[in-house]
């Protein structure tokens, strides 16, 4: 796992700092949402961080619950992590560019920074005439925890 990382997320209060810098208000529902999310190591559904609201006795629906992962994703605070099961999945953002591996298992999930993707994408600028300005490169597979236990059961 050499040069593999767990996400170093954004806390709380830069979590809710970001929202304010990007303009919005800091409602309850949007703070309820990060303190939520905040309770996940790994990566999260909206169906279990709705559970997580509703269990606190905050239930936001399904409306708001999805216009505000959204909004969190637009601005940076969340990063929507494509799920092989076509579920998507949400991470509190981290302070840097990463890339991740993701168990199929737990959803843990493991950043590294460097993808060797820059040779790839200037070849692909010089083909195509597209000018390049971003990049996502997510991986799956099964934790080195799931996979034990898979091998002990």
């Amino acid at each position: 796992m050499d040069g593999l990382t767990n996400p170093t997320t954004l806390s709380i209060s830069t979590a809710l700092q970001r929202i304010s810098v990007a303009g919005y208000k800091l409602t309850a529902p949007r703070t309820a949402v990060i303190d939520a999310a905040a309770t996940y190591n790994g990566s999260f559904s909206a169906a279990q961080l709705d559970s997580t609201l509703r269990a606190r006795g905050q239930p936001l629906g399904d409306a708001s619950l999805f216009r505000t992962l959204k909004l969190f994703t637009d601005i940076g605070v969340m990063q929507r992590i494509h799920g092989i099961d076509d579920c998507h999945r949400y991470i509190l953002s981290t302070e840097h560019h990463a890339h991740r591996v993701v168990c199929t298992s737990c959803g843990d999930i493991a950043e590294f920074a460097e993808c060797g993707l820059d040779t790839m994408m200037r070849t692909l600028e010089a083909q195509t005439g597209y000018h390049i300005v971003d990049h996502l490169l997510e991986l799956f597979g099964v934790c080195p925890r799931c996979h034990n236990a898979r091998s002990i059961a």
